[in-house]
């Protein structure tokens, strides 16, 4: 993929989804263990009481052929 960036902050060349944040395993046990309450916003919604901190992210992209052209499900065949 090829991206080029464009001084007012534009681009071109692919699809970009923001960053994801990556978690150590012993970060996700610590936010299993802390237990969970329930949502403000509906309380059908489970919440863990500790937010894990990331110890880095990485960018999400996209070239324009896989965001445009999906790839196709396959069923079973008759």
């Amino acid at each position: 993929m090829h991206v080029v960036f464009y001084a007012n902050k534009k681009y071109r060349g692919g699809h970009y989804f923001g960053k994801v944040p990556l978690y150590r395993k012993p970060e996700l046990r610590k936010m299993q263990r802390s237990g969970t309450h329930k949502s403000k916003l509906n309380p059908n919604w489970a919440v863990y009481n500790y937010d894990p901190k990331p110890y880095s992210h990485f960018e999400y992209w996209e070239c324009p052929e896989c965001y445009w052209h999906p790839k196709k499900k396959t069923g079973p065949r008759p």
